[in-house]
């Protein structure tokens, strides 16, 4: 039996009304225990005689957000489930912003299991981290070896920076806090960075016209790292005339990873392969820092592809809305468009900012009625909002329209 009809008489009536089949029984307890366990205060010691509050890391909490928004993204759900687990998640997402990982972890994974109506599948520890047979590190060392020769005065600096960057991701042991080396597999990236430091040996850049899916980064102002993903089908790598760019900026505890593995499994990468669109996720903090920042992000960019510049787009999410509405104003004859999702901040600017405010109205973080004021207060934007949907989970449906409204800006 789903569970989607249970949770969604869950959801509207609550749990002591719930009719007595054990799917349901299941499902009540799955989505009530998701709906309170955000309140639960983590203890981090022992209580006495007892056993330590288990740790949770943020690999464990993208995990955990990882399975929920693929058995979301599969599932056909109705208005009222999906509000109700907009309710849980956002919830979730303030026990995460206030510390409390385990509840976060917790609550996400009830909902997955409520959702699916299948036990919990996490994946298995990864298998050992070898490249050829040897610590990682060994290989990290000889490919930095060989790029600390590699003259870095000329055009090559930025290809230099990617590729010692992409280099250094090569660790025995992962950070449990920077995605871009525990969802590295080490063996081909190494097998990756060594044809790419061998093109830099021969005076060529590697990245040029690269197509797949890349973690890279930019040199931004005052030496500061601007890490980025991007992704280029075969068909924008090669294109013999200019292409739009699309930069997404991520929201608070995400990173350049979000946009392209989740918010909606994966939705935007999907739809800007569709439209023929070049894909650069940047970290939002990075890039944000400095408009100077984004202009270097922007000049290698266009030097390694054919980008057109009458179409250089920003959407962004939350936090990432709030830096993509600053870039806007800062550079309001660069950006052809941009989208607020779910955040933002008026811009008023002597070129009339093209911009698009999508609000949440389930949203108890940045409410929509803050959203909507900003467009408001901003000349000419225009905003909408989605219905039975919170912070996190309205981003699918935001990137879906969004991405239609700037394919109408230039």
């Amino acid at each position: 039996m789903s569970y989607l009809p249970c949770m969604e008489r869950v959801l509207r009536t609550g749990a002591d009304n719930i009719a007595s089949s054990f799917a349901c029984r299941i499902a009540a307890v799955a989505v009530t225990f998701a709906l309170t366990a955000p309140l639960a205060v983590e203890s981090q010691s022992a209580p006495p005689g007892g056993t330590p509050t288990p740790t949770v890391t943020r690999a464990d909490l993208a995990a955990s957000y990882m399975r929920l928004d693929r058995v979301l993204s599969a599932k056909t759900v109705t208005d009222t489930v999906r509000a109700g687990v907009s309710r849980a998640f956002d919830r979730s997402t303030l026990a995460f912003f206030g510390g409390r990982f385990l509840a976060a972890v917790t609550t996400i994974d009830s909902l997955t299991v409520a959702i699916s109506g299948a036990p919990l599948v996490v994946a298995p520890p990864p298998s050992a981290r070898l490249v050829n047979g040897k610590a990682p590190s060994i290989a990290r060392e000889r490919l930095l070896a060989r790029l600390a020769k590699v003259d870095s005065s000329g055009v090559l600096l930025q290809a230099l920076v990617s590729a010692r960057a992409r280099a250094s991701l090569l660790v025995d042991v992962p950070s449990v806090d920077r995605s871009a080396e525990f969802l590295t597999d080490p063996a081909r990236l190494a097998a990756d960075v060594e044809r790419e430091v061998s093109a830099l040996e021969r005076g060529k850049n590697p990245y040029a016209k690269l197509a797949g899916d890349h973690w890279r980064t930019v040199r931004g102002a005052n030496g500061a790292a601007v890490p980025f993903r991007i992704v280029a089908s075969k068909a924008v790598a090669s294109a013999k005339t200019a292409v739009p760019l699309l930069i997404v900026l991520h929201g608070a505890g995400g990173d350049e990873n979000m946009f392209v593995d989740a918010y909606g499994a994966g939705i935007t990468p999907r739809l800007a392969q569709e439209r023929g669109w070049l894909l650069v996720s940047p970290a939002t903090t990075a890039v944000g820092a400095s408009p100077a920042n984004f202009d270097l992000l922007l000049a290698q960019l266009k030097s390694e592809y054919a980008i057109d510049s009458s179409r250089v787009y920003l959407l962004g999410h939350s936090m990432g809305a709030g830096a993509a509405a600053r870039l806007q104003s800062q550079r309001p004859t660069t950006v052809a468009g941009t989208v607020c999702l779910a955040g933002g901040a008026a811009v008023k600017t002597d070129v009339p900012p093209r911009m698009l405010f999508v609000g949440a109205a389930l949203d108890p973080i940045i409410p929509a009625a803050t959203v909507k004021a900003a467009a408001m207060a901003t000349p000419g934007s225009v905003y909408r909002e989605l219905a039975n949907v919170g912070h996190t989970l309205m981003v699918s449906e935001g990137v879906r329209m969004g991405m239609e409204w700037l394919g109408e800006r230039r």
